[in-house]
């Protein structure tokens, strides 16, 4: 028990120094205060309107849509995070646990237990904010039964908190048994099932959305482990109390309890083991840099020593860096295994919905992806070079060093954003206006992702803060890259036509950016003297 007491202390004294830190810094103070204050409104005005009544007809295809949602997120969640266990040999452990925790006389298996309740208490109530903020909008679409909000949350969160003890006993037992080549077989027979199941279905509806539903709805989805207990649990707010609502959590949380049991007792003599995988993803930190070789993409072979002519000098070596980074795990420095997907995504779209009247299922698949950009761009380029200290040392000026550093992404997302839109433009006979103006809208959407979440970030460098303010960085984006957009594609919508909507957003995100470029100096020259 000392020994949990120990470690217990030393995150309490990591913590009492990052709020010092907080409190000492009057500007984080008030950004954090203000975060408080926002998130308790948001909270406040939503429950206050849980109960407002809407028609039983919203209620049943809205109870529809979240359902499937919930087991598609799910899945995709799943998938990856079994992925990533199986080819990252991901931990809990830092370098910092490997060079101190494991140097003390606290056991490594006491260690290990430790860290995996500490992990599923912050996960706990870091994703338990998440589904709270999101219970208004989906208050908005169905009506939740409040006394059964804690199904919701509890079947929600179970499901998170089995993810990192899960890839822990992977881990464990690819290093303990040599099990990786079986087990990569199981995850992609297991993907390949998923995805013949999901297209079965669109073929017997005949339909994009209809057959998507139909999919993930199948009543024997509630009885899948992790994912349909979890969904079960979550929607017993919504389609109401069964017996099989609270069987389903009790299962759930007894497999989280029994992969934590199997973890530990399989855990013995894993500190080689760890610190191997620390090495491991450091190594693949550096990689990200284009310091190290790495191993490509499973479909393509190996790149040893690669040529790319047009060496640059000054800010465009990094442009230079890039090419070699991806012709070495890539394709082609312009094209990735994203564009032979975006041909994809494009023709299944294209003839599901070939009979559909006009080119809305264009505006909708553009929309789309422009909305996941947006909502990945509070983690893209996290460890971006322009976050560097060493960037100031580099001759050129910022203009230069931003569009260097920049290029070859954004070359590459415009050739998967012009791929997408030609597949699905030729397949619905959209006019070549149409197909232009889409991909320069995706093109420029993903631009302004990159540019305000630099700015963002190289204003609030603390990577801590980066995790704790998130929701104020969403926030931020969206006044920069979102509202500004809408409301001149909205004008000039209502001036022309849907069309012209596209084609406003993407003016507006060009003029963001090129503002954003031409106070680069000004920005730099701040931060430079911090």
């Amino acid at each position: 028990m000392n020994s949990y007491k120990s470690l217990f202390r030393k995150d309490i004294w990591t913590l009492k120094n990052y709020i010092l830190e907080i409190k000492n810094d009057k500007k984080r103070l008030i950004i954090y205060l203000l975060y408080i204050f926002w998130i308790g409104s948001i909270l406040i005005d939503g429950f206050s309107k849980l109960n407002r009544n809407k028609s039983e007809m919203i209620t049943s295809i809205g109870s529809e849509y979240i359902a499937a949602l919930i087991t598609f997120i799910g899945i995709v969640i799943l998938m990856y995070n079994l992925y990533k266990g199986l080819n990252e040999s991901s931990t809990f452990f830092s370098m910092g646990d490997v060079n101190v925790l494991f140097q003390s006389p606290i056991s490594s298996k006491k260690i290990l237990l430790y860290h995996m309740v500490k992990q599923s208490l912050i996960n706990f109530f870091v994703y338990g904010i998440v589904i709270l903020a999101l219970l208004p909008t989906i208050g908005n679409i169905v009506n939740i039964e409040i006394r059964y909000i804690g199904f919701m949350y509890l079947g929600y969160i179970s499901f998170l908190l089995l993810i990192e003890p899960l890839k822990f006993l992977m881990f464990t037992l690819i290093t303990k048994y040599k099990i990786q080549n079986f087990l990569s077989k199981m995850i992609y027979s297991l993907l390949g099932l998923i995805i013949v199941y999901i297209i079965y279905h669109l073929v017997k509806a005949e339909d994009l959305l209809k057959g998507i539903i139909k999919a993930m709805n199948a009543y024997y989805i509630n009885y899948i482990p992790i994912i349909g207990w979890a969904k079960s649990a979550f929607m017993t707010a919504i389609y109401g109390y069964s017996s099989w609502s609270l069987i389903a959590l009790i299962l759930q949380f007894t497999l989280l309890a029994l992969l934590v049991f199997i973890s530990y007792n399989t855990a013995n003599d894993y500190y080689e083991d760890v610190l191997s995988a620390t090495n491991k993803r450091e190594l693949r930190k550096k990689r990200k840099k284009g310091l190290k070789k790495r191993k490509n993409f499973f479909l393509f072979t190996k790149k040893g020593k690669v040529n790319v002519k047009s060496k640059r000098k000054g800010p465009w070596a990094f442009m230079w860096r890039a090419k070699v980074y991806y012709k070495r795990t890539d394709i082609h420095p312009y094209f990735s295994i994203l564009t032979i997907f975006s041909l994809i995504v494009g023709l299944t779209v294209g003839y599901f919905t070939r009979n559909t009247e006009g080119i809305i299922p264009m505006y909708i698949a553009n929309g789309v992806i422009a909305y996941i950009m947006f909502l990945m761009s509070s983690v893209y380029v996290s460890n971006h070079e322009l976050t560097k200290p060493y960037i100031y040392l580099i001759p050129g000026t910022y203009i230069e060093k931003i569009i260097a550093m920049n290029l070859v992404d954004i070359i590459r997302m415009t050739v998967n954003a012009f791929m997408l839109n030609i597949a699905l433009g030729l397949t619905i006979k959209a006019s070549l206006v149409t197909i232009i103006s889409l991909g320069l809208f995706l093109t420029s959407f993903y631009i302004l992702t990159v540019f305000a979440n630099f700015l963002v970030r190289i204003i609030f460098p603390n990577t801590i803060d980066h995790k704790t303010l998130f929701p104020l960085f969403f926030m931020l984006q969206i006044l920069l890259m979102l509202i500004p957009g809408a409301i001149i594609g909205g004008i000039v919508a209502t001036l022309t036509n849907a069309l012209g909507f596209f084609i406003g957003v993407t003016v507006t995100n060009f003029i963001i950016v090129a503002i954003l470029i031409l106070l680069s100096s000004n920005i730099f020259e701040r931060l430079e003297w911090k």
